[in-house]
C-alpha cells in the first residue's frame, strides 16, 4: 500500500504537476491581495485576504484532487500498466487506497506550505507600521483571533397534532388558571407554541375528529394548512418587533471561564431585517445589556442609540467585565431591544442570531482547524475520483464526478423545492404549490435525502469562520472527520475498490464494459 502510494506521488513529481500546482499556490497566496479592493479598512482588506485566498486554495487542490483521482488509475489501466501490478500478490484493495493515500500525501505537501505562508502573510500585513494602534488591535479582537459564540435557546416550534387537539378541547372549557388541576397544569405547561396557537381556532378539533373518521384530502389539507400557519405565527412572534415592542434575549456562558472571558472584549453580533428583503438605507436601534448588573451598557442605564444597515452582520465591542462574576446572574447576558420605530417593525431571523462572542484562543490554531477540514475535503473529493476511475474511463470518470460534485453543491435549489412543496405550479401568491402530484413528492423526497447527505459534506464552513474570528471548535473537527472521511469517505471507498475488484483488466479495449 504504501509503496503505491509513493509510486503516485512519484508520478506527480515527474510529471511536475506538484511544480505547477506550487506556482499557482504562490499565485493566489501572494497575487490575489494584490488584485482585491475592501472597504478601505484594515479588518475588510484581511478579511477579504483569508476569504479568497483560502476559498481559491480549496477551489484550485479540489480540481487538482478529482484530476488525479481520476486520472491516476483510469491511464494506468488504459495504458496496460496496472495489469502488471494486478498479476503480483496485493490484494486490489490495497492498491486503490495505495492511490488515495498517494493523492493525500501530495495534497498535504501543498497545503502545509500554503497554510504557513497565508499565517505569516495576514500576521505581517496586520504588524505593518501603516496601521494604526486602533486598527491593529481591532484586527486582533476581530479577526486574528478565535472567538466562541453563544446563542439563545431555540423556542419550542414542534407540533403533535394528538397534543394540540387535546388542549384545545381543555380551552375550550373556558376554566380559570385556578380551576385546573395538578395534572392539566403540568399538561399546559408543555404546551409549545403552535399547540397553544391552534387552541384559538374552533375549527381545528372538529377537523382532527373528521380525520380520525374520514380522512379526505380536503380535511387533511385544511389541517395541514391550520397547523402549518400556528407555526409561522409562533415563529414570527419570536422574530418580530413590532414598533413600541421590544424583545429580551439571554445568553449563558460557562460560569466557569467567567474571569478569564472578561479579560478580553465581548462582542454583540447580529443581522436584522426591516420587513423586506434588503434595504441598504440605515436604520436607528436602541439596544440595552446588562440591566440589573454593576456594569450594565450604556452606563448611565439608558438604551444605545445606534445607525445601521439591514440584511447585514453587525459587531458591536461591549466594554470588558459586561458578563456578571457573581450571584445568581453569574455567566448571563441579557440583551434587551426596543424598536421605537413609529412605522417600520424589526425583524431578527432565529437563523441569524443574535449571539455573544467572547475570545477563546489564537488565529493560528483556528487557521489549522479550518485546514484540516477543507483538506477532508480533498479527501473525499479524491475518493470520488478514484471510485469513478476503477470502472470507466477517464473523461467518463471526470465528467461523473463532477456531475456529482454539482448535484452535492446545489444545495439551495434543493432547499428550494422543499420549501415551495414542489417543483412546478407554485401559487406566486402563497409561495406553494395548491395541490401536489407524485412528482412534486418524489422530488421533495429526492431533495431530503440529497440535502441529508450533503449537510454531512458542506455542513461547515471554515472559510467564513476563520475571516470573521469565529472558533472552529475540535467537537466540530471531530464531526467533520466522522462524516466526511469516515462515513461518506468509507462508502465512496468501499464501492470503488468493490468496482475496482470486479474491473476486468485484461479485456482488449481498456474502455470496454464489465463483465
Amino acid at each position: 500500500m504504501w509503496p503505491v502510494a509513493k509510486q503516485t506521488l512519484k508520478a506527480a513529481v515527474r510529471y511536475r504537476f506538484v511544480v505547477a500546482l506550487g506556482l499557482a499556490l504562490l499565485v493566489i497566496v501572494f497575487g490575489i491581495p494584490l488584485l482585491l479592493k475592501s472597504d478601505g479598512t484594515a479588518k475588510g482588506t484581511v478579511q477579504l485576504v483569508l476569504t479568497y485566498t483560502l476559498g481559491s486554495t480549496t477551489a484550485l487542490l479540489g480540481i487538482a484532487s478529482l484530476w488525479m483521482g481520476c486520472g491516476t488509475l483510469a491511464r494506468e489501466i488504459e495504458d496496460n500498466v496496472m495489469q502488471m501490478v494486478a498479476v503480483k500478490p496485493v490484494a486490489r484493495w490495497r492498491v486503490w487506497l495505495g492511490k488515495w493515500l498517494g493523492i493525500m500525501l501530495l495534497n498535504a505537501a501543498l497545503m502545509v506550505p500554503t497554510g504557513l505562508a497565508i499565517f505569516f502573510f495576514i500576521n505581517a500585513r496586520a504588524d505593518s507600521t501603516e496601521l494604526g494602534e486602533a486598527e491593529k488591535a481591532r484586527l486582533q479582537n476581530e479577526v486574528l483571533v478565535s472567538r466562541s459564540s453563544v446563542r439563545e435557546e431555540e423556542p419550542p416550534l414542534s407540533l403533535s397534532r394528538q397534543k394540540a387537539y387535546r388542549y384545545s378541547l381543555l380551552v375550550a372549557q373556558g376554566k380559570s388558571d385556578n380551576q385546573y388541576t395538578e395534572e392539566e397544569q403540568a399538561f399546559r405547561m408543555t404546551v409549545t407554541g403552535p399547540e397553544h396557537i391552534l387552541s384559538f381556532r374552533p375549527e381545528y378539533p372538529r377537523l382532527v375528529e373528521q380525520a380520525q373518521t374520514r380522512p379526505t384530502e380536503d380535511i387533511l389539507a385544511q389541517l395541514e394548512q391550520l397547523e402549518s400557519e400556528a407555526i409561522r405565527v409562533s415563529k414570527a412572534s419570536y422574530e418580530v418587533v413590532l414598533p413600541g415592542q421590544d424583545r429580551f434575549w439571554e445568553f449563558e456562558i460557562d460560569p466557569d471561564i467567567v474571569d478569564e472571558v472578561n479579560r478580553k472584549p465581548v462582542y454583540l453580533r447580529f443581522k436584522f431585517n426591516a420587513d423586506d428583503e434588503y434595504d441598504p438605507k440605515s436604520h436607528t436601534l436602541w439596544f440595552s445589556i446588562g440591566e440589573g448588573t454593576n456594569k450594565p451598557w450604556p452606563p448611565e442605564g439608558a438604551f444605545k442609540e445606534m445607525r445601521r444597515g439591514s440584511s447585514a452582520f453587525h459587531e458591536e465591542q461591549l466594554p470588558i467585565g459586561i458578563v456578571p462574576e457573581k450571584g445568581s446572574l453569574k455567566g448571563k447576558v441579557r440583551v434587551h431591544f426596543v424598536n421605537r420605530n413609529s412605522e417600520r417593525p424589526i425583524i431578527f431571523l432565529l437563523e441569524d442570531g443574535p449571539m455573544i462572542l467572547y475570545h477563546d484562543g489564537g488565529f493560528g490554531m483556528n487557521l489549522f482547524r479550518g485546514l484540516l477540514i477543507i483538506y477532508f475535503w480533498l479527501g473525499l473529493i479524491s475518493a470520488i475520483g478514484l471510485m469513478a476511475s476503477s470502472f470507466l474511463s477517464f473523461p467518463v470518470a471526470t465528467f461523473m464526478s463532477l456531475g456529482i460534485l454539482l448535484i452535492s453543491a446545489s444545495t439551495g435549489t434543493l432547499q428550494q423545492i422543499i420549501d415551495e412543496e414542489g417543483i412546478a405550479g407554485i401559487n406566486h401568491e402563497t409561495g406553494k404549490k395548491d395541490q401536489s402530484s407524485a412528482l412534486d413528492n418524489v422530488a421533495i423526497t429526492f431533495s431530503k435525502a440529497v440535502l441529508s447527505v450533503t449537510d454531512l459534506i458542506w455542513g461547515y464552513s471554515p472559510v467564513d469562520n476563520l475571516s470573521s474570528g469565529r472558533t472552529i471548535k475540535w467537537t466540530t473537527l471531530l464531526s467533520a472527520f466522522t462524516g466526511i472521511i469516515l462515513i461518506m469517505g468509507g462508502l465512496v471507498m468501499a464501492f470503488g475498490t468493490y468496482m475496482f475488484q470486479r474491473k476486468e483488466l485484461a479485456l482488449p479495449d481498456p474502455t470496454a464494459s464489465m463483465n
